[in-house]
């Protein structure tokens, strides 16, 4: 474990200018909140940059030819990936808490109270959301390296779309949406939970899935 959390400090340190400059996107996502008069916007456009910070290790490991560096350093293949993967949800936390305090303060200042049930589905959403988005490019990057696969990092966004188009077409999508809502508004709590935890199960599939392709990969 102490080697794990060797080698996402070594991320840290190596992306740590880049992730200050990705980290001035909160800005725009709270331009697009007060734009839209709805912290619910900020908090999923903060999100959204989110993955942008989270995927730029690749982009500064690949500029430093770090990978080279990993070879001779006594870390094995999958404590890396699970270092880069831990990197990822610290970051993805971050952003989340950082959206989530900027839509309580929106939320007060705009209209005096909290919606609970909009802002923390919000919250729950943009999560999952983000570890999905991580959780189809990171496997990517490392099977083609990040300047070759950076297109598909908006993959996520065309399968989610592809997604809701089907669920709405082929299932009685409203109805359902009407229970949700029901059960949501009576068991607010368990929403951040449902966020959290279907992040991580969607966070481990994709340690999995990148462990098996990069144990394969000559660096």
């Amino acid at each position: 474990m102490n080697r794990v959390i060797n080698a996402t400090k070594l991320d840290f340190y190596a992306s740590k200018s880049m992730l200050r400059m990705t980290s001035l996107l909160v800005i725009i996502g709270v331009v697009i909140g007060l734009a839209a008069h709805g912290p619910e916007y900020m908090m999923m456009f903060i999100m959204v940059f989110a993955v942008t910070s989270g995927g730029s290790v690749f982009s500064v490991h690949e500029k430093c030819h770090s990978d080279k560096l990993y070879g001779i350093l006594p870390l094995k293949k999958s404590e890396m990936i699970l270092g880069r993967y831990l990197y990822a949800l610290i970051i993805g936390a971050a952003y989340a808490a950082t959206g989530g305090i900027l839509g309580f303060i929106m939320s007060m200042v705009t209209s005096g109270r909290l919606n609970a049930l909009p802002y923390w589905a919000t919250l729950a959403i943009a999560f999952a959301y983000f570890c999905f988005a991580v959780g189809v490019a990171y496997p990517i990057f490392f099977k083609f390296s990040f300047t070759k696969a950076y297109v598909f990092t908006m993959l996520p966004m065309y399968v989610i779309a592809v997604l809701f188009l089907f669920v709405t077409r082929r299932t009685d999508f409203t109805s359902g949406i009407g229970s949700a809502i029901k059960f949501f508004t009576a068991h607010v709590y368990l929403l951040p939970t449902f966020g959290l935890l279907a992040g991580l199960v969607l966070l481990a599939v994709s340690a999995l899935i990148a462990n098996l392709v990069y144990t394969r990969k000559e660096i």
